[in-house]
């Protein structure tokens, strides 16, 4: 039983989940008082439960349908290894995503119709998107970046600052999703996968990502006028932004497979630290 709990764990991306709830969590604070988060907070748990239940989902079945690719890409994962079967896997996704979509209906129907919308484009994005490639990256960074608009609708409340964070973090997660068709380049030939990468070369899909980024880096500054607490934002969001910034001069300068994977590591950290800063913001 441990063992198939930690094959669902890392089947499901748990850390992702989790950072998915601090993003909503960030996103709630960023657009409302105190006083407001706290008669709202069981929406704010609900949707947070709702969210983490949504991510593992998808991602299990976006390891259900990239199984071939994964063979190539990542052979350590559960699926590959045989550590849990197709089967289990889809019932396990398909309990996660209907008991995520019944928390947000419980919290109200523009919060269902938002996860409903966030639920048929990853399972789009899982089906048949992914091998389109860049179409496939610009729905994965949507989802990305969706928690801090959930978030601010959790609150009745999405100000322009969330919108800054939002686009913020899209182009972050577009950028992290590109640098993916370069670690993922070999299992993309494989089956067809239209990635940038794949269709330009690795120098130009690492030069194509770090543009991306480079424009969240231009966009972080905006929000320090409208903010109340620009001290807290400045100092985690520059951290970010070095963070990106350096992930963007190392892809560049080497493309490769390897190097791909490492800066796909540093760059969800750099996100990480950029949620704490967004949550920062409004305390």
């Amino acid at each position: 039983m441990v063992e198939l709990l930690k094959a669902l764990m890392k089947l499901s991306r748990i850390e992702h989940g989790v950072m998915v709830a601090i993003g909503v969590v960030a996103g709630a604070v960023s657009s409302g008082s105190i006083e407001s988060l706290s008669s709202k907070g069981t929406h704010i748990v609900l949707g947070s439960l709702a969210a983490i239940l949504i991510e593992m989902g998808l991602f299990t079945f976006n390891d259900v349908f990239n199984i071939e690719e994964d063979k190539v890409n990542s052979p350590d994962r559960p699926l590959v290894r045989g550590c849990i079967g197709i089967r289990e896997a889809s019932l396990f996704g398909a309990l996660t995503l209907i008991v995520g979509m019944l928390l947000s209906l419980i919290i109200g129907p523009i919060s269902f119709i938002l996860i409903l919308l966030v639920v048929m484009l990853g399972m789009a994005y899982n089906v048949s998107l992914k091998r389109k490639g860049f179409l496939g990256n610009v729905a994965v960074a949507f989802n990305t970046a969706m928690p801090f608009v959930y978030g601010a609708l959790l609150m009745s409340n999405i100000t322009g600052i969330i919108l800054l964070f939002y686009l913020m973090a899209f182009f972050s997660a577009l950028g992290r999703e590109v640098i993916k068709g370069i670690k993922d380049l070999r299992g993309d030939i494989r089956v067809g996968t239209k990635t940038l990468a794949a269709k330009y070369g690795s120098l130009i899909a690492a030069k194509i990502a770090a543009s991306f980024t480079m424009i969240a880096v231009i966009m972080s500054p905006l929000p320090i006028l409208l903010v109340k607490n620009p001290i807290g934002y400045t100092a985690l969001i520059l951290l970010t932004d070095t963070l990106l910034l350096y992930s963007s001069y190392k892809i560049v300068v080497n493309p490769d497979e390897k190097e791909a994977d490492k800066q796909r590591k540093i760059t969800l950290l750099a996100m990480g630290i950029g949620i704490i800063g967004f949550a920062l913001s409004n305390l």
